[in-house]
């Protein structure tokens, strides 16, 4: 079993406006340092992000670099503030947009790195691979269908559904014969929306149905 020490880790950092939600929806990312330990134990570096949302991108590129001081492969993505403006209070539209830039960048530069880093070559695919199949499950990437995994909801907890879907359009408590209820909508995206309704069992929420509802 590898140390503490010997442990790669994914490791983050941000440039945007505290009116978008770049640094909360980058968070997401660090439990894919689970996914490296327990599938690509070889992996001897650590994984920097770096997601910037720019007033200007002009003279601005995206970057990457191998950092031998801190033993890190860096990643820089510039993208434009002009993309998340019109989503301001929509966290699963921004991250949309986060996961269309990452995900090619990600994949790119794991290619072009392979040659550099010998112990990418060999899992360069399936590490691709489980990237996209992890930005799947975190609504950053439609599925093959091209649909946004939605009835992820089913699987993840009260809190982590309010850090997926965001601030709901509406949120409505109701006193029962069986304990207390919520009513929850989030406006996903401007053709669909989710409807969730939470119990309060054992003083925790507990998911008892939901519903998808688009055009």
């Amino acid at each position: 079993m590898l140390s503490l020490k010997e442990m790669s880790e994914v490791r983050l950092t941000a440039d945007s406006p505290g009116y978008v939600s770049v640094w909360e929806i980058e968070e997401d990312l660090y439990d894919f340092s689970n996914v490296i330990n327990k599938k690509y134990s070889e992996v001897y570096f650590d994984f920097v992000f770096c997601f910037r949302a720019l007033y200007t991108t002009r003279g601005f590129r995206s970057k990457v670099r191998f950092e031998k001081d801190c033993n890190c492969l860096g990643m820089d993505l510039i993208m434009s503030l002009d993309e998340f403006n019109p989503y301001k209070n929509n966290v699963p539209m921004q991250r949309r947009i986060m996961g269309k830039h990452f995900f090619p960048f990600f994949a790119e530069n794991i290619k072009k790195y392979r040659n550099k880093l010998p112990v990418l070559k060999p899992i360069e695919k399936d590490l691709v691979e489980d990237m996209r199949l992890f930005l799947i499950e975190n609504l950053w990437l439609p599925e093959d269908s091209g649909s946004f995994k939605l009835a992820v909801i089913e699987n993840v907890s009260y809190d982590r559904a309010m850090t997926l879907f965001g601030r709901p359009k509406q949120k409505k408590f109701t006193d029962t014969d069986n304990g207390k209820i919520q009513d929850i909508l989030w406006e996903v995206d401007e053709q669909t929306q989710l409807s969730a309704r939470y119990r309060l069992i054992d003083k925790v929420w507990t998911l008892e149905s939901y519903n998808i509802a688009e055009g």
